[in-house]
């Protein structure tokens, strides 16, 4: 006899489409990721150069836009160094014209919460990483306790990178070639640590959304392969950990991919983003915008949105308190961030 559990019989929850507007003059095209710094203040990268990064209080109150003149701006990171906030903002290079994904070269830089560039990270081309045909096109940054960087490789050639705080090169992991192993990845799009307890290794560890593999998995700082949670019919971006619970904006969904064969992910549905949570066991405790999760013999079944979903494609996901969440979305019709409000099960 089959054990059948259904985690999370339909989360219910509220959405505010109307949490933050900006002035005419702002252009938004899409929107990719969020941060909030000490002072409450939430940031936004988006990719018009006009405006890269769009500031508003903790309210939605619109506050100030800067840009770096990116057309391709993405990956946003706050962290502290000596107790003074830093951005990180990748750059894919990546731009799409008349419905052509054409790659350039894209970079990492670190600057102030005011915009000003302090550093640019060196790249694995100029260091000698990579030969033709790899592209560098950095989706996601994050920072280790002690200072290293890690650079995700998400547009590129699905490497992680890892550098010390002075920028220097230590070492890589992942990428495609030894595919179907463990430790490979495709299109790593995110990347985050998770400080949460954890049976798998020491905490925290290095959570990586390897999207066309449909799968979040784990590494140690040191770039060693500890577990992984399939997420089959469901395509993530960049994971978030809230409390006890890893929250991941789900950009597509649709038919699944194996380790024998990811050729379904050219078949993920248009606008079929949602967002679901993770709790330490890697046990799904919320699916917002899709049906509920269905686990049969230990096994997850399939990911699907609901039929009425007000979500495009989920992009990053930015818990703040009282069981509320910002949601902002690529491809969203060029919406800003919504609110939503989790009512049931508490979180």
């Amino acid at each position: 006899m089959k054990s059948i559990l259904e985690t999370n019989p339909l989360t219910q929850y509220t959405v505010d489409t109307n949490w933050c507007d900006v002035p005419d003059y702002i252009h938004i095209e899409n929107c990719h990721e969020m941060a909030q710094s000490r002072d409450g203040r939430i940031f936004l990268s988006v990719d018009h150069p006009d405006n890269n990064i769009l500031v508003f209080s903790a309210q939605g109150d619109f506050l100030q836009s800067w840009t770096l003149g990116y057309n391709g701006c993405h990956g946003l990171t706050l962290y502290e160094s000596g107790e003074i906030e830093y951005l990180l903002i990748t750059q894919t290079g990546v731009v799409e014209v008349d419905g052509i994904v054409q790659k350039g070269r894209g970079e990492v830089v670190q600057t102030s919460l005011n915009g000003d560039i302090i550093r640019k990270l060196p790249d694995p081309i100029e260091l000698g990483l990579y030969d033709p045909p790899f592209t560098y096109n950095p989706t996601e940054t994050c920072v280790a306790p002690n200072g290293d960087i890690y650079i995700a490789d998400g547009y590129g050639a699905s490497f992680i990178h890892c550098f010390d705080n002075a920028g220097d090169h230590k070492f890589s992991f992942g990428g495609t070639l030894n595919h179907p192993c463990d430790n490979s990845l495709f299109n790593p799009h995110g990347i985050t640590l998770d400080y949460r307890p954890t049976k798998h290794g020491k905490a925290p560890q290095l959570v990586v959304s390897s999207r066309k593999q449909s799968k979040l998995k784990f590494f140690s700082l040191e770039g060693e392969f500890l577990r992984s949670i399939p997420l089959p019919g469901a395509y993530p971006c960049r994971a978030v950990v809230y409390e006890h619970l890893l929250f991941c904006g789900i950009c597509w969904s649709g038919p699944t991919v194996s380790d024998d064969d990811l050729e379904n992910y050219a078949n993920r549905k248009d606008k079929s983003g949602f967002v679901l949570s993770v709790d330490e066991l890697g046990i799904i405790q919320h699916t917002i915008g899709a049906d509920p999760a269905i686990y049969i013999d230990g096994e997850l079944q399939s990911l699907q949105t609901e039929y009425d979903s007000l979500f495009n494609h989920i992009h990053d996901v930015l818990p703040l308190n009282d069981q509320k969440i910002l949601i902002c979305q690529w491809r969203g019709e060029r919406k800003l961030p919504y609110l939503l409000t989790i009512a049931q099960p508490s979180i």
